[in-house]
């Protein structure tokens, strides 16, 4: 072989020997990460878990690659780190609770982005885990049959890289080492995604609404404040947002519920039933009705009247899952009748829980026949005489006895008493009727009514109708005059019928004279009191209110009186001397004036000067007198007692108008006033200064002027010589004026912008600041400044607080970041935008972002090479590196021999 031939071969084959290096170098893994992480091992105590890279993508990551954060999530977005190596085992602590993992790329590893994943809730027990697995796939194959899946494919085929990291976190959440979840994305989905993510960000969801103008969005990725996460090196991180941005989406379903149910105790049918009861509703027991808050938010019960029944207010709030038991009881007063209600409570969140109440009242039964007694009927305390309930026939018995086949007969057709003497006390004479059935039935009897006479069973006692008598039965009834009649001729025909028939009837006629009475002559005279007496008079007291005396004529002949007299009283004239029968006359006692300390006794005689010129006394009537020595006894009272002059504004220009307070000496003795005073307070002059016993005075009050802000009581003393006083007490309330808090748009602002600039790998967070935004307890024409819209390349929207805001941008450049402050002003009860707007904005720079490169790591010996980018090839590549160096001294050679050669 010639010997250029042979070079030529040498060198072909270092060459190829030298590539090899490259080509191990080459398939370490390095990019974005992308695909699902999901968790090997089931989520229970005790169960050691640890990554599955199955799903990730570049495929050659390992455990080497990456740092371990596992966490406890002990809340709705709280993290607790639990762990930081490969593995983890499950704890006690961590019942109840998801397990967070979190991979970051380790320094120099050529690994960009982050990877999560996320548990199941931690059971027990693996069979409780293994059961909630089971739970979460038979939930995803029902949404995946719904088309749920279909609408995720669809999603990443548009390039959503948000949904499939929620994706990813979800199915973190899963079975068996977290891979019964939803179906993998097809790889031309993820290729989609991964193309438009060479773009810039991907926009998240949740976020606040968008506004395109034309621009090219996929330069921004919108966040929230609760997705914030950038990693050590400056880095966004999207898996993080994708996770609070499930959790995000898991409080929309954490709606606010009102709800409530009443269940009526010892009812089935849910009704307070007081069933009939008499009209005296006061022993009818209450019932009670449960009420229940089914809701999850807490109720305030307004409240409640019904019109015929009584129930009681349940005044405390009411939360969530608690219960309280209520009374019902009907209200007294109802008249009889049938009554049902729809028992309703409300509340002021606009909840209604209703049940039925009713009940059946009846009116007292009244067996007495009050048209059948006259003023001088005396009831008689013998039973009535009823025939005996095994004589008597039964309704069918009368039923077949035909009307026409009844017949009652009398033993007499007239009854003629005696005659009676006027004012007589009791009828001396009774007469017998005996009425005998004479038909082919029983009849039932009705009683005869009369003015005049009354009709009696055979024993004495009241005959009432409803009697029945057997076929050829008799009954004796007996009859008398009744008490009271006066002078005249008395008849009366007493009709005994049948109450099956009022034609079947017997008639008796009574008949009784009343003469005129022999009178004996009576002189009687009656005073009314026959007694009086004044035992409470001082020394020196004032004439007392006079007594009356009535006198009445209660004899049978006129009387002359005489005009009475006393020793120690004061008698007024007779206002009539000459008396018939029956009638009255009247005249005064008083004491006289000016007796001193003692006892008094006095006996009015009442009388007439007889046919023979003597005096006849007809009656005495007692007077009595006591006079003891006075006490004096000071005593002031005033009226009104309080006076509140109510509210005015600081800074007020009239004082609130002079209300009068009256002073009464209550006392026996006179009193010597003293001038009151006030310190905040005007006091007017007296209109007295001396009061008897029982005059009053008055004066006015009113506020100062000028008074400052604050709340004025004061007593006001009414005093005087003798050491005794009253007080009135006064209230008067100024409030301070409040100035309305108008927010200086100066102050709206931007925070958070760092004047250093970013690069294009850059998360770029911010705040904005309203003015007046940190009024919490505004009034009337507050005005503030509530952050509205923000603008770099696309406008933005806000619809709530936090007002905060993260971007990246992938192009280098300088931005400027604008933001729009709506200006509100408060109403009195909420802000209102007014339709001003303040802008605010602020530069920054984005500078390309330096590729990263490979670090040399110091040899155990201390030399000081530099050796390749960790690939996790355990290959010693110093063969190969000496090889090359060999084939490049070869190239070397050749050249320099053909340059020689020519």
């Amino acid at each position: 072989m010639e010997k250029k031939r042979f070079l030529a071969v040498v060198m072909t084959v270092m060459m190829v020997i030298s590539m090899i290096p490259s080509m191990v170098f080459a398939a370490a893994p390095s990019g974005e990460l992308d695909g699902k992480l999901k968790i090997k091992g089931l989520a229970a105590v005790g169960v050691v878990v640890s990554a599955d890279y199955a799903k990730v993508t570049p495929k050659e990551v390992t455990d080497e690659d990456f740092t371990f954060s596992w966490s406890r999530q002990t809340g709705e977005k709280e993290l607790t780190q639990v762990g930081t190596e490969k593995t983890y085992t499950i704890t006690q602590d961590d019942l109840g609770c998801r397990l967070v993992l979190d991979l970051t790329p380790v320094d120099g590893s050529g690994l960009t982005g982050t990877l999560t994943a996320k548990t199941l809730e931690v059971a027990a027990t693996e069979e409780e885990a293994k059961a909630a697995e089971q739970e979460a796939e038979d939930t995803q194959q029902t949404e995946t049959a719904d088309g749920t899946e279909d609408a995720q494919l669809e999603e990443t085929a548009d390039g959503t890289e948000d949904a499939q990291l929620e994706e990813t976190a979800d199915n973190a959440e899963g079975g068996q080492d977290s891979e019964n979840q939803d179906a993998d994305r097809t790889e031309d989905g993820q290729q989609d995604a991964g193309n438009e993510q060479e773009d810039g960000f991907q926009n998240t969801e949740g976020q606040p609404e968008e506004t395109t103008e034309g621009t090219d969005d996929s330069q921004m990725k919108i966040y929230t404040e609760d997705q914030l996460q950038v990693d050590e090196n400056g880095n966004v991180q999207t898996d993080g947002s994708e996770k609070d941005g499930q959790a995000a989406g898991e409080d929309d379903k954490d709606q606010k519920t009102y709800e409530a149910t009443a269940t009526v105790e010892d009812s089935e049918d849910q009704i307070c039933d007081f069933g009939t009861v008499k009209s005296n509703l006061e022993d009818v027991e209450a019932q009670y009705v449960q009420i229940t808050n089914t809701g999850n938010e807490s109720l305030n019960f307004q409240e409640i009247s019904p019109e015929h029944f009584m129930a009681q207010d349940i005044t405390e709030p009411l939360s969530a899952g608690e219960s309280v038991s209520v009374w019902i009881q009907p209200r007294e007063g109802l008249e009889p009748g049938e009554y049902d209600d729809m028992i309703t409570y409300r509340t002021e969140e606009g909840i209604e829980v209703s049940f039925e109440a009713k009940i059946a009242v009846e009116g007292e039964d009244d067996s007495s026949d009050d048209e059948d007694l006259k003023p001088s009927d005396e009831p008689s305390a013998e039973p009535t005489e009823t025939p005996d309930d095994s004589e008597a026939p039964s309704a069918g018995d009368n039923a077949d006895a035909s009307l026409e086949a009844q017949s009652l007969d009398v033993n007499t057709g007239s009854l003629n008493f005696s005659d009676i003497e006027e004012n007589y006390t009791q009828a001396n004479e009774t007469l017998s009727v005996t009425v005998t059935n004479t038909g082919d039935g029983t009849v039932t009897l009705k009683i005869p009514k009369s003015d005049y006479f009354e009709v009696m069973n055979e024993d004495g006692s009241e005959a009432v109708s409803g009697i029945q008598i057997a076929k050829g039965d008799s009954l004796m009834f007996m009859v008398q005059p009744k008490t009271g009649l006066t002078k005249g001729e008395y008849s009366d025909t007493l009709i005994f019928e049948s109450e099956e028939d009022s034609e079947v009837a017997v008639q008796v006629t009574a008949e009784v004279s009343v003469k005129e009475a022999e009178q004996e002559q009576i002189t009687a005279v009656q005073a009314d009191p026959e007694s009086f007496s004044y035992d409470d008079l001082k020394e020196g007291y004032d004439t007392p209110e006079a007594t009356t005396i009535t006198l009445t004529n209660t004899g049978n002949t006129t009387v002359s009186l005489m005009q009475p007299y006393a020793e120690y009283f004061d008698i007024g004239e007779l206002s009539a001397s000459v008396l018939e029968p029956g009638d009255s006359a009247a005249f005064t006692a008083v004491p006289v004036t000016g007796l001193k300390v003692g006892n008094y006794l006095d006996s009015i005689q009442i009388a007439q000067t007889s046919s023979e010129g003597q005096e006849d006394v007809l009656t005495t009537i007692k007077a009595s007198a006591t006079v003891s020595e006075e006490k004096k006894i000071y005593k002031l009272s005033v009226t009104p007692e309080e006076l509140n002059f109510g509210k005015a504004k600081e800074g007020y220009s009239e004082a609130p108008e002079a209300q009068k307070v009256t002073v009464t000496n209550e006392g026996n003795t006179n009193v010597t006033l003293n001038a009151p005073s006030g310190k905040n307070f005007k006091i007017g002059k007296l209109s007295a200064t001396e009061l008897a016993s029982g005059e009053s005075c008055t004066f006015k009050i009113r506020p100062k002027e000028g008074l400052k802000a604050g709340s004025y009581t004061e007593s006001i003393v009414i005093d005087n010589e003798q050491q005794i006083s009253a007080e009135v007490k006064v209230q008067f309330t100024v409030k301070a004026v409040r100035k309305a808090k108008i927010a200086d748009p100066t102050d709206n602002k931007i925070t958070g912008i760092s004047s250093d600039g970013y690069t294009t790998q850059s998360k770029i967070t911010f705040t904005a600041v309203g003015a007046g935004m940190d009024n919490e307890s505004p009034g009337k024409g507050d005005v503030r400044y509530v952050p509205y819209n923000w603008k770099v390349i696309n406008t933005n929207s806000w619809s709530s607080a936090p007002y905060t805001a993260a971007f990246g941008i992938t192009k280098a450049g300088t931005y400027t970041l604008t933001v729009t402050f709506d200006r509100q002003k408060y109403n009195g009860s909420e802000w209102e935008n007014t339709g001003e707007q303040d802008t605010k904005q602020v530069d920054f720079s984005i500078t390309q972002a330096q590729t990263v490169t490979a670090t040399p790591t110091p040899q155990p010996n201390g030399a000081t090479a530099k050796s390749a980018v960790k690939t996790g090839d355990t290959t010693n590549i110093t063969p190969f590196v000496i090889i090359l160096a060999i084939a490049a001294g070869c190239i070397v050679g050749v050249v320099v021999y053909k340059r020689r050669k020519k």
